[in-house]
């Protein structure tokens, strides 16, 4: 009898543990979710009676009254600026703190049109190492686990570097013990030695596959009334090592779309167009390349050339579920196609989920391709975001981010 009751106390101990366990993750995987909708950044007009509503379970206390945003919330500010508001999850567990932005009413033109992007990187990034056969026959790799696929060579023994010519003809002319590499990594400059290998043709090589530059086509988001323009919503990485490109310069340039592959289920379709590099096309300077976009100067007699018009911005908060469109560039005309947006969220890039409703569009692409990246967003006459992504395994839906995050770069 004792055993029996002995047993009979640790299997209920046992499913005690078990459920306490389950509980445990279920609340777990319930807060992360809760966290990812906690917005960094909120935006408000100046001047105007605002009214938030994030829905979640999160509050915050001010001088006046604790302010609980499971309901909606309204905001009055005058002043514009940013102030800081020190969250509470369920009133109890601190959580990282929302940006309130207090802004003016901003104006920008919407474009769509496509254009041709050249970057040179700020340094020469590695792509990869390789062996290299020496004088002897014998497989050698001089660079590895000394640099990695992702570092920037940006001088070589105390020499500035930022073409991969440069840094061939330095190896090349090598004559010493070893070379003094200065590569940047994480943001941080670090010296490593490496020593060239004379190869079976008598030349010095490091054994590094390195690139100093990169093109695509993307669309043009917004001109604001300064000049400066934003673009395709999302930065641009390096196809090899998948990093974001840390550039130096770049420029955006005309170009010309001479097909659109459709997309399939499975297969993003993509613009195919041609980039004359000739300065008569230069459109405007590339600045800034990050994870919403790419930023820079723009020519203004663009504005006139394609007929823009200015819009008010959308913020997060006036954004909604249902009509909206895209704005984009065709065959010489601006043009603008239904979408329904079924979903919205406060995360780092994919704010808007969206579906293509347009027959013509769906005719002409079958949905999103690449290159329509940066196409505006446009709801109740407000331009509200611009298209990210499309999703692979359904063409006729995509992505979209708010456009405040990008009038942040």
């Amino acid at each position: 009898m004792k055993v029996y009751r002995k047993y009979k106390n640790l299997y209920g101990l046992f499913f005690l543990t078990i459920f306490s366990v389950f509980i445990a993750v279920c609340f777990g995987i319930y807060t992360g979710n809760l966290m990812k909708k906690i917005p960094k950044d909120i935006y408000v007009e100046s001047n105007k009676t605002t009214t938030i509503e994030l829905n979640l379970p999160v509050t915050a206390d001010n001088v006046v009254q604790t302010v609980d945003f499971k309901k909606p919330v309204t905001f009055i500010a005058n002043n514009t600026g940013i102030y800081k508001m020190d969250l509470k999850l369920f009133g109890l567990f601190d959580v990282s703190p929302v940006n309130v932005n207090v802004v003016e009413q901003k104006n920008v033109y919407p474009c769509g049109f496509q254009a041709g992007l050249y970057m040179k990187t700020d340094g020469v990034l590695v792509v990869k190492t390789e062996n290299i056969k020496d004088e002897y026959g014998n497989f050698i790799s001089p660079c590895e686990n000394i640099i990695r696929a992702g570092d920037y060579i940006v001088a070589v023994n105390g020499k500035v570097v930022s073409k991969k010519e440069e840094l061939m003809d330095m190896v090349s002319e090598f004559s010493s013990d070893e070379m003094v590499f200065t590569v940047r990594r994480n943001n941080s400059n670090i010296d490593v030695s490496i020593r060239p290998v004379k190869n079976e043709n008598g030349e010095y090589k490091a054994g590094l596959w390195v690139k100093d530059d990169a093109q695509g086509i993307g669309t043009v988001t917004f001109i604001d009334e300064n000049g400066n323009f934003g673009a395709l919503g999302h930065g641009i990485s390096d196809t090899d090592t998948e990093n974001m490109l840390q550039i130096s310069e770049g420029a955006l340039y005309r170009t010309n779309i001479i097909s659109i592959v459709k997309g399939a289920d499975g297969t993003p379709g993509e613009f195919i167009g041609t980039i004359d590099y000739k300065k008569s096309n230069i459109l405007g300077q590339i600045n800034v390349n990050c994870s919403n976009g790419v930023y820079g100067t723009i020519n203004k007699e663009l504005i006139d050339e394609y007929n823009l018009s200015l819009l008010p911005v959308g913020y997060s908060y006036e954004a909604h579920k249902g009509e909206a469109l895209i704005r984009m560039y065709v065959k010489g005309e601006l043009k603008e196609y239904p979408i329904v947006i079924e979903d919205l969220s406060n995360s780092e890039s994919k704010n808007i989920t969206f579906r293509v409703t347009s027959q013509e569009l769906l005719d002409m692409t079958n949905g999103i391709v690449q290159g329509m990246s940066g196409c505006p967003i446009i709801q109740d006459g407000k331009i509200i975001g611009a298209v990210t992504h499309v999703f692979i395994d359904n063409s006729k839906c995509g992505y979209g981010i708010y456009l405040e995050k990008m009038l942040g770069n």
